[in-house]
């Protein structure tokens, strides 16, 4: 048995770091992940970095809608 770390991103599973024979690395259970999927790195806390920079990097959240604001031309009622 191997030992693992989760790692989340906003509170959801994306991936686990597992210590191999060469250091830990990253099993990618999010799909969008699959390009970092079982490299390696000297700590888990690289993995983790790893995982979140490559996600905001390449697959940004938009805003949400109670975020943006009301959409133009719309009021209040009264």
């Amino acid at each position: 048995m191997r030992l693992s770390h989760p790692i989340t991103d906003n509170g959801v599973l994306v991936a686990a770091a597992a210590l191999g024979d060469s250091g830990w690395f990253l099993l990618a259970i999010d799909t969008r992940l699959e390009e970092l999927d079982r490299v390696n790195f000297p700590s888990v806390e690289a993995v983790e970095r790893a995982a979140r920079n490559y996600l905001r990097r390449n697959h940004p959240t938009s805003t949400p809608a109670w975020r943006q604001g009301r959409p133009q031309g719309q009021q209040q009622a009264a």
